[in-house]
């Protein structure tokens, strides 16, 4: 006897088989989720932020660590060095000094003792330069713990008379000698001034400029020589020529225009016959001639 059981029916629907084709060599195949294609949009996943902070925060501890590290290795190694005898100045030369003697300079500098990452070498040079003699000064350093001060010292220029005196001056009006005189052929300026001089004292500059840029310009520009340059309270630089004429100047200022002026006067009088043996230059283009 056959039995007749109920199995369940199949799809009557005939399988299809599709064979897809193999890519080709350097094709790119793009595999897409069915939900993809679907249009279905993916939720992300989810980030853990707090695994994420619990392994970024020891690196950023340890950055900072290392950072006040360095500061306190260097902050150890400044204050060392600025402690230390190492860096402090134990040996100073001075050079270049003839007439200057070198305790003087180093006393005036006091630079003995200091640190050599503190101590302030412009000041030091400006103390140097107020020695007499001294025109300027410079410091260098020569580490670890020495300097070397060079000197350039003041020279005679010309001579100053005063009360029958004469004084040895450099450029700039400083006396630097009482004994021994200017060179030959320098500038000489007798002063009516009062008085006497020491080594060390400042004359009249304005007197010292004036005359310098007389014995400098005069011969080119009236084509005689100096003979004399004197300071006097009243009428302040006046000038003798070797011809024997006299140029009131005044003080310091616009020699170049005055000698100019003198100039075209003594041209405009030599063409109209006129002869004069003073001449004042203290009022611009209208001098005043005797």
């Amino acid at each position: 006897m056959a039995n007749q059981r109920d199995f369940p029916r199949r799809d009557a629907r005939p399988r299809i088989i599709v064979r897809r084709p193999r890519p080709s060599v350097g094709e790119r195949r793009v595999v897409t989720r069915p939900e993809q294609r679907r249009g279905v949009e993916q939720p992300r996943e989810a980030i853990d932020f707090t695994n994420a902070l619990s392994l970024q925060m020891p690196r950023r501890w340890l950055l900072v660590a290392c950072v006040i590290s360095a500061f306190a290795v260097l902050a150890g190694a400044g204050v060392f060095a600025l402690r230390s005898d190492i860096f402090t100045v134990r040996e100073l030369q001075v050079r270049g000094n003839s007439r200057v003697a070198a305790e003087d300079v180093l006393t005036k500098a006091g630079l003995s003792g200091t640190s050599m990452f503190t101590v302030n070498l412009g000041d030091a040079e400006k103390r140097i330069a107020r020695l007499p003699f001294v025109k300027s000064a410079t410091i260098a350093k020569q580490w670890p713990a020495s300097v070397t001060i060079n000197i350039v010292e003041r020279t005679i220029w010309g001579t100053w008379e005063q009360g029958g005196v004469r004084y040895a001056i450099d450029r700039d009006g400083i006396v630097l000698s009482t004994s021994q005189p200017a060179p030959g052929g320098a500038p000489v300026i007798q002063s009516s001034e009062p008085g006497s001089r020491q080594e060390g004292d400042h004359v009249d500059y304005q007197a010292v400029a004036a005359a310098a840029e007389i014995y400098e310009e005069l011969p080119a520009a009236l084509g005689v020589q100096v003979a004399q340059v004197a300071f006097t309270a009243s009428k302040g630089v006046q000038v003798t020529t070797t011809d024997g004429q006299i140029a009131v100047f005044g003080d310091s200022s616009s020699i170049a225009y005055k000698l100019a002026v003198w100039a075209a006067t003594q041209k405009a009088a030599q063409g109209q016959g006129i002869n004069y043996t003073s001449i004042d230059l203290r009022f611009g283009n209208r001098p005043v001639l005797q």
